[in-house]
């Protein structure tokens, strides 16, 4: 099984460092908007912009058309929501320092929000001047389904303000998967497995050197043995883990 091992890993080691270079090339070039976990790829046809994504099984998409968003998931429908900015909704007083952006979002005929939000799009205030943010919303899981304070269930996949404000906005494609620093941590430990295993007699002697005479003339235990292998293999999961890791991570 040692010897099995010793020249099978290598050529396993090989084959996952140029299959997950490649993988991490290709799809490195992908670049989408990122939204909850999930990378929205754009297509352009005319006046219209479609952001198509794939989140929990179901195909997911906004549809921007001028100042109007659609989003579809799966055969769920939201909206379409109207995104007009206004800048007489911006409330004063004591918010005027903070140079709110006036907006107002409609759903169909009905006004879901009127008022103004800061440019990083984490304060809503409404028109009254009352706070309406994600800051404020408390929710809570029971059984995996979240509800808010007052105990309603919460669709997690409604878009909210900032998200269709953002999606109005037509953003750019600036994200991707593949993140370099994880294939790099990938390869580096993949070349220390490679090393603990094309050196393993020699790294052996070498610890045994500074503790007995002769380590030329010493013969590895089947704890020596059993360690290299445990050590080969765990090297190989983990990088293999890491390689997998930084596919999924969006940079």
């Amino acid at each position: 099984m040692y010897d099995r091992l010793k020249k099978i890993l290598p050529i396993v080691l090989i084959v996952i460092v140029a299959v997950f270079s490649v993988l991490y090339f290709f799809i490195g070039r992908q670049y989408g908007v990122e939204y909850q976990d999930a990378l929205y790829f754009p297509a352009t046809e005319g006046d219209t912009t479609v952001y198509s994504a794939k989140v929990d099984g179901q195909s997911a998409s906004f549809t921007v058309e001028g100042n109007t968003v659609t989003y579809h998931w799966g055969d769920t429908v939201y909206g379409p929501y109207t995104v007009r900015e206004d800048p007489t909704a911006a409330p004063g007083g004591e918010w005027e320092s903070l140079d709110l952006i006036g907006v107002e979002i409609r759903e169909e005929d009905s006004i879901l929000f009127r008022g103004g939000y800061t440019e990083d799009l984490f304060l809503f205030i409404r028109e009254d001047g009352e706070p309406d943010s994600d800051l404020f919303h408390v929710t809570y899981s029971v059984n995996g389904v979240e509800h808010d304070a007052d105990g309603n269930v919460v669709d997690p996949h409604r878009p909210s303000l900032s998200t269709l404000i953002r999606f109005s906005q037509l953003p750019q494609a600036d994200a991707h998967r593949g993140n370099s620093l994880m294939w790099f941590l990938g390869l580096f430990l993949a070349g220390i497995a490679a090393l603990l295993i094309k050196f393993d007699d020699t790294l052996f002697r070498l610890h045994l050197s500074f503790r007995v005479k002769y380590p030329e003339d010493a013969e590895p235990s089947d704890w020596e043995i059993f360690s290299r292998i445990f050590s080969w293999i765990a090297f190989t999961l983990l990088s293999l883990g890491l390689f997998i890791a930084g596919l999924v991570i969006i940079s």
